[in-house]
């Protein structure tokens, strides 16, 4: 059956392809009118793409079928949910199948059109070649964190000192909300040149990730940089200018120095995104300094970090999970165990989570870790539960795995394949989690109690908003915060911080799980009080699976 194309309605679909290609400054659009039942797209795209011409009616091609296989699930429910009205615009990158059989990576950035009845008229918008673009960025014309990464390797090869800042702006959110995106780039734009001049030809300058821009130089010493990042907060607190308005910003810096270190660029990214975030959580904007902050030497902490992603990429080589009892504080047997991430090379022996976990959570390779952990964890746990039906597995969670939205599907989906029943699992959030919106928090936590997996908060009692976050959850369980266990035998004022705690718990509906007991004195005290569960090295030190079996089963 021939498709006959409403003129009329092509001729809106005409006008409003030409609006989008006037905004798309030279990259593809591609336009969907739902009610005609008819796409357009850029004659550059029919071309690369091999597509049946510049008009498609419905039926006479599928565009997923163009997209990569491991990408398409992602794009349909996009679109579904785009057209179904859950959201009004869309920013995804995919791969997209050429004329030649390759795939190329295209950001895609669009938003539905709804007519006067509210349904969908129009979907539709720019297409990004990343593989054009991709090494630049479209808003500042700086190289971009692709740039970032191509540069690097040459300066590091180098022997001469390498000072690299991350800067950072708060305040971008409320001016895009405000005054709109165009208007909001038009600012980053001011901000990319205040930083271009302050830095006057002595080194480069990078627009990262969201409203974060990299200054690196080989002639700048630290205190140099230092300074520079002074002067430039100072320059953007006075404000910058656009359309005659003044936007002041505050700013937040991370500091690294290198010196002939034939270190990965990934690695150096960690660890200035480490100390930035110092910056901006704990320092209000005041600049951090990498090499002051790692417990080790900074050639040394760099050195560690440069080696457990390389390890992590080879399979979570070098890693291991130890596992420490959860006891009954009545009858201090086993109840359960929680899950210790270890890392052990022959040059640094064992190291600690709390060595490297901070610097890689916004890692890429932190993904690739953390799946490690839960199939690891879950595989042991199935072998403790062959001895003892009853057991619990508990593990951290951290802030950016509940950030991913996918992570709730790859937990559900990593205790199917491994047998792992939900109701044996208990999930401790750690302090980060505290910072995920409110809302997105309770509805990732009831999903997970509705499949019977038990929610623990840890650290409770750190922090202002312990009793509004325990009421918003209502968990099954906490752990108090070291300190106050810690203190437990100093005073009576301790004793009864503790216990305080402990009854604010059960009073809605938590069971307490203290960690950190370490002498009989304080388990002594502990079990005067309403407290059920016990952890800590009075019972036990961390074991492998296989010593924890032999001790206890």
């Amino acid at each position: 059956m021939e498709f006959v194309i409403d003129e009329q309605r092509k001729q809106t679909l005409d006008d409003e392809f030409d609006a989008f290609t006037m905004l798309a400054q030279g990259n593809y659009v591609s336009l969907y009118d739902v009610k005609g039942k008819l796409t357009r797209y850029s004659p550059g795209a029919v071309e690369l793409f091999n597509l049946p011409g510049e008009y498609i009616p419905d039926g006479a091609y599928d565009w997923a079928d163009y997209i990569h296989p491991e990408d398409r699930k992602h794009y349909l429910e996009v679109m579904e949910r785009l057209i179904g009205g859950g959201i009004r615009s869309y920013d995804i990158t995919y791969r997209v199948r050429t004329r030649s059989g390759s795939y190329v990576s295209f950001r895609f950035i669009g938003a539905v059109i709804r007519a006067a009845d509210g349904e969908p008229s129009m979907v539709g918008g720019m297409m990004i070649n990343q593989g054009l673009l991709d090494n630049t960025d479209s808003v500042t014309v700086l190289r971009n964190k692709i740039g970032f990464f191509e540069d690097m390797p040459t300066l590091m090869r180098s022997e001469e000192k390498v000072v690299t800042l991350l800067l950072g702006l708060n305040g971008m959110s409320t001016i895009n909300e405000v005054r709109g995106y165009g208007f909001g780039n038009r600012v980053l734009q001011q901000v990319s040149w205040v930083i271009q001049e302050s830095i006057a030809g002595r080194g480069s300058v990078y627009r990262m990730e969201d409203v974060t821009f990299a200054v690196v130089s080989s002639q700048m010493s630290e205190q140099e940089m230092a300074a520079l990042y002074d002067a430039i907060r100072v320059k953007l607190q006075r404000g910058v200018r656009v359309d005659g308005i003044l936007s002041r910003l505050s700013t937040n810096g991370g500091l690294i120095m290198t010196r002939g270190l034939l270190m990965d660029a990934g690695t150096i990214h960690s660890c200035l995104t480490y100390a930035y975030r110092i910056s901006r959580e704990q320092k209000h904007g005041d600049l951090v300094d990498f090499n002051g902050t790692a417990n080790a030497s900074a050639r040394e902490a760099l050195d560690i970090i440069n080696h457990i992603r390389d390890c992590v990429l080879e399979n979570c080589e070098g890693f291991s999970l130890k596992y420490q009892p959860i006891v009954d504080a009545a009858t201090e047997r086993p109840v359960g165990a929680e899950a210790l991430l270890r890392w052990t090379n022959e040059a640094y022996s064992e190291v600690g989570p709390s060595e490297f976990l901070p610097i890689l959570e916004r890692d890429y390779v932190y993904e690739e870790l953390t799946s490690w952990i839960l199939k690891r964890a879950m595989r042991d746990g199935m072998r403790f539960l062959e001895k003892d039906p009853d057991f619990v597995l508990s593990f951290n969670v951290s802030l950016p795995q509940l950030q991913d939205e996918y992570f709730t599907d790859e937990l559900l989906q990593t205790m199917s394949q491994t047998g792992f029943p939900a109701r044996r699992l208990m999930l401790e959030l750690t302090k980060g989690c505290r910072l995920i919106e409110p809302e997105r928090l309770r509805r990732i936590t009831a999903l997970l109690r509705e499949e019977g997996v038990r929610i623990v908060i840890d650290d409770f009692g750190s922090g202002l908003d312990s009793c509004a976050f325990l009421k918003a959850l209502a968990p099954d369980f906490v752990k108090p915060d070291l300190r106050y266990v810690q203190a437990l035998e100093q005073t009576d004022a301790d004793r009864a911080t503790l216990e305080g705690l402990v009854r604010v718990a059960a009073a809605h509906g938590a069971v307490t799980l203290v960690k950190g007991v370490e002498t009989p004195a304080a388990r002594d005290i502990l079990r005067s009080l309403p407290v059920t569960r016990l952890q800590g090295n009075l019972f036990a030190r961390p074991l492998d699976a296989e010593a924890f079996i032999e001790a206890y089963y």
